[in-house]
């Protein structure tokens, strides 16, 4: 978009941020788009000309609200008679991007146009007249933060969601999902962006605010560069309601690493990139107890530690445990257990997470990173909403996509 938005990609944490620049506003004095000065033969916020024979064009505004075009939208301008350009700038001076239609009577921006801004434009008929004028956009009524939860430049797992978290509650969720763009392209390529194939969803896990996560049909393609692109401070989300930044990154998808964890033969088999390249005997979650079962369905790498204290009330144990990969916010980790080594291979009797040898777990711990699939089978407990905060591949594809808001 070149809609007076300076892009600038930093690092805060796990979010990746673009900050809006300084548009000026229209001053006093300046006129709308909508103003009879300022399109056509007079002067408002610029000046018009024309030889005897020519006469300036009259340029007005689309959906005007008090005289100004409501924020969150792309502008689209009208001329009275045919132009042979328009050309419109930010407040700093900036050409934003935008389309002449054939008819050569109407312009409409690429992208959006912010909260509280003013675009100065310069209209020439076919016949050589100019005119120039202003346009401004709403205000908002509130500013608010979004974070997302993969870094810039950061390299995660396959199944790894993109998860946006709303400082407030979006009410239009429909206006501001059409706007989130989610590319990708081989890693390494200079080659054309693709829209990722996939789904945003509106999940409750943090409401009253909102939070939207974007999965793709199937895993990621693995070695992919993706580029978000979130114009969360030129949306109205709402009752006027926008965001203090834009966000727009990359980050990488890196191999593919799946863990096929099967309760029933005891052992969890990792494949990279296609390739079988461990099976190391485990236990699972007792079966016979529904709350220790590990839970069946596909589960997410969220973190990993090398030391973890885990402890239970309900079961009276607090331990320390070494190697611990997170799979599941509920408590569930695949993680070194040398106390169940003799029924490891044979028998589950763990209180949910899957245990290794101390040699397995920490092999596995040392290729493990964020986003990775573990794909349990064989329990009678199926992965839910209820039970982890990443869901996302415990739905099928028809389940994800109800949760659009364009679906």
């Amino acid at each position: 978009m070149s809609d007076g938005l300076t892009r600038r990609v930093a690092m805060g944490g796990a979010l990746a941020t673009a900050v809006l620049a300084g548009a000026a506003a229209c001053g006093d004095g300046k006129k709308s788009a909508s103003d009879p000065a300022a399109s056509g033969s007079a002067t408002a916020g610029g000046e018009a000309s024309a030889s005897a024979t020519a006469k300036p064009a009259t340029v007005t505004a689309a959906g005007l609200v008090n005289g100004s075009v409501p924020f969150g939208a792309p502008v689209t301008l009208t001329a009275s008679v045919r132009l042979r350009s328009l050309t419109v700038q930010d407040g700093d001076g900036r050409t934003v991007d935008g389309k002449l239609a054939r008819s050569g009577t109407s312009w409409t921006s690429a992208g959006l146009i912010g909260p509280d801004v003013c675009w100065s434009w310069t209209a020439i008929t076919s016949k050589g007249a100019s005119s120039h004028g202003t346009v401004a956009s709403t205000a908002a009524t509130r500013t608010v933060r979004a974070t997302a939860n993969i870094g810039v430049d950061r390299t995660v797992g396959v199944a790894a969601p993109i998860v946006v978290n709303f400082s407030a509650q979006v009410t239009d969720n429909a206006a501001v999902e059409k706007n989130l763009q989610v590319l990708m392209r081989p890693a390494g390529s200079s080659g054309p962006w693709k829209p990722a194939v996939g789904s945003w969803a509106w999940l409750p896990d943090n409401a009253p605010n909102s939070t939207v996560h974007f999965r793709t049909k199937q895993y990621w393609p693995a070695h992919t560069e993706v580029h978000v692109i979130l114009p969360l401070a030129h949306l109205d989300w709402g009752g006027g309601v926008t965001g203090v930044q834009d966000l727009d990154w990359h980050f990488n998808i890196g191999r593919s690493q799946i863990v096929v964890a099967d309760a029933r033969k005891h052992n969890i088999v990792i494949y990279r990139d296609g390739a079988k390249v461990a099976t190391y005997p485990a236990s699972y979650g007792l079966n016979s107890d529904p709350i220790r079962n590990t839970r069946s369905g596909i589960n997410i790498v969220t973190d990993k530690q090398q030391t973890v204290e885990m402890k239970s009330k309900r079961y009276h144990y607090d331990e320390i445990e070494h190697w611990a990969v997170r799979f599941n916010n509920n408590g569930q980790f695949i993680h070194a257990n040398p106390d169940t080594v003799e029924q490891q291979g044979k028998t589950n009797v763990s209180h949910g997470c899957i245990n290794l040898s101390t040699a397995n777990g920490k092999a596995y711990y040392m290729t493990a990173i964020y986003g990775d699939p573990v794909d349990v089978r064989g329990t009678k407990v199926k992965l839910a909403d209820t039970r982890t905060e990443l869901y996302d591949w415990a739905l099928s594809w028809k389940q994800w996509t109800a949760l659009s808001a364009l679906h």
